[in-house]
């Protein structure tokens, strides 16, 4: 087990060329600094992303031939995430963009650790992906500190000199820094005197010099783990490490009697509907629909790692035994499948009944994550090509959250809402859907006739605020902010005039 997870090589070799992989550091450190230090992110992040990938690209053909299927994936799937967080303005889309850039850039790392995206198995890649974390917390200090020997470094005579020079003032550097803001605080005199003859902004300077730093160092640790480091093993699993198949399958087939027994017994209640919450006086559409559905998505959501950790700790080498497994484990997917479908109708009648939030609409979401999940589980793994499995979560994952970009969730939630309202169903919550993104800005817009009057005002007025704190910043670009911005122009003076009313506001400046 220890050899397992340390191997036979547990130190990271350092780069070939450890200078050109540190300059490169800085040099990203440095852009990150210029570029992401601009909020809320938007084209900003596209450039960042398009730098780092060219420095690894550029630092992997050096050290050696690269795994170009697995570079092209990695390289794709960054930029493609990078682009939706300058199209949608949704903080819950963006989160979900970052945790894709960030795995995209991970998987940069796959051909060093000898694992392949869509052949080596689970295992292998949660191995390769937790070594290339674990190896570039130390790497950022090794490749800047260590590797790099600086007093062998050979330059010409004016090449010496400017390293005397540059490395004077990074040692002085830090302490006029630290002395001028002190001193400056000391004595206004002095205060005027620093910002006279350097007019700059010391904190704002002292910022940016840390952000560098900051970034070069965790771009470094980056650069380190990716480029070198030990492979993991081929091996997909410890061979002492199993269980046998007669105790796998007992697992298995209990918590299939127990899903049967549950569908059995509500049954009536999964497709009931509204019908039955009528004959039913104790039942709420809440205890039917929000309680029932949170539940049983849970139930799906723990289900695949249970079966995929089954069948990747049970013994294959039974034949009798892995027949039964695949046989309960189909009938365990099929049960859980009943289940999601007894969800989405649950919130389907939630939503027609009380409206549509992002907790609603991104659990929905996930819930058909699930069911494609399962889908692809018998697919695979219960075929025998449990390799495979990996490659299938990892795209529909992604086609998931680019439907969702397309879906625009915050722009379909007051949309819906406003439905909802003109069909003499519940109230636009116009204070939820003013706490909404930008994405939500044209729906808003074309809810305002359909509004209560002190809600049109104040929601006119919440309109002109956030357009009025939208950053005109270049790098924080976004598509969908700009067609917000675009939107409030076109009726600024309409919505002067109807601000001027909201209770509390002040006076909007046309």
């Amino acid at each position: 087990m220890i050899k397992f997870f340390l191997m036979d090589e547990p130190e990271v070799p350092a780069p070939a060329r450890p200078l050109p992989a540190a300059a490169i550091a800085f040099a990203l450190g440095l852009a990150g600094d210029l570029l992401l230090r601009s909020l809320p992110w938007g084209v900003n992040v596209v450039i960042w992303a398009v730098l780092i990938l060219g420095g690894v690209i550029w630092l992997m053909r050096r050290e050696g031939p690269l795994p170009l299927a697995s570079i092209a994936l990695a390289a794709t799937g960054a930029l493609l995430a990078a682009a939706c967080i300058a199209w949608r303005d949704s903080s819950v889309l963006i989160t979900l963009d970052i945790l894709l850039v960030a795995l995209f850039l991970l998987f940069l790392s796959l051909g060093t650790r000898n694992v392949v995206l869509w052949s080596s198995g689970i295992a292998r890649l949660i191995a390769a992906l937790f070594f290339t974390i674990v190896f570039a917390v130390p790497g950022m200090f090794q490749l800047l500190l260590a590797d790099v020997r600086w007093s062998e470094i050979h330059p010409g005579r004016f090449g010496r000199r400017a390293l005397v020079v540059l490395r004077g003032l990074a040692i002085a550097l830090p302490m006029l820094l630290l002395f001028s803001v002190l001193l400056a605080s000391a004595d206004a005199a002095f205060s005027a005197l620093i910002t006279n003859v350097f007019n700059i902004d010391l904190p704002r300077l002292i910022g940016h010099v840390v952000l560098t730093i900051v970034l070069t160092f965790v771009t470094a640790g980056f650069l380190r783990a990716t480029l070198r480091g030990p492979a993991v093993p081929d091996s997909d699993r410890p061979s002492f490490f199993h269980l046998g198949a007669a105790e796998t399958n007992i697992a298995i087939g209990l918590v299939d009697v127990l899903f049967a027994a549950f569908v059995a017994v509500q049954f009536r209640y999964f497709f009931g509907g509204a019908a039955l919450v009528r004959l039913a006086p104790k039942l709420t559409y809440a205890d039917y629909a929000r309680h029932g559905f949170f539940e049983l998505v849970t139930v799906a959501a723990l289900v695949v790692p249970m079966l995929l950790f089954a069948d990747w700790i049970a013994d294959g080498r039974e034949a009798a035994g892995a027949k039964t497994f695949r046989i309960l484990a189909l009938i365990q997917v099929l049960l859980v499948g009943v289940m999601l479908v007894s969800a989405y109708r649950r919130m389907q009648l939630y939503v027609d009944e009380y409206g549509l939030t992002e907790l609603r609409l991104y659990t929905t979401a996930f819930m058909f994550w699930l069911g494609a999940l399962l889908v692809w589980f018998a697919v695979t793994v219960l075929t025998g090509r449990r390799a495979q499995f990996v490659i299938g979560a990892l795209a529909s994952g992604v086609v998931v959250v680019l439907v969702l970009h397309a879906v625009d969730p915050d722009d379909r939630i007051v949309r819906t809402n406003i439905e909802r309202a003109s069909a003499g169903k519940r109230a636009l919550d116009a204070t939820y859907a003013t706490s909404l993104s930008a994405d939500a800005t044209p729906a808003l817009l074309a809810a305002l006739p359909v509004l209560p009057e002190s809600q049109r005002r104040c929601t006119a007025h919440h309109l002109l605020w956030l357009d009025g704190k939208d950053s005109s910043d270049w790098r924080s670009w976004n598509a969908s902010r700009a067609r917000a911005h675009a939107a409030i122009a076109a009726r600024r003076g309409e919505l002067v005039t109807l601000s001027a009313g909201c209770p509390g506001a002040a006076p909007a400046r046309d």
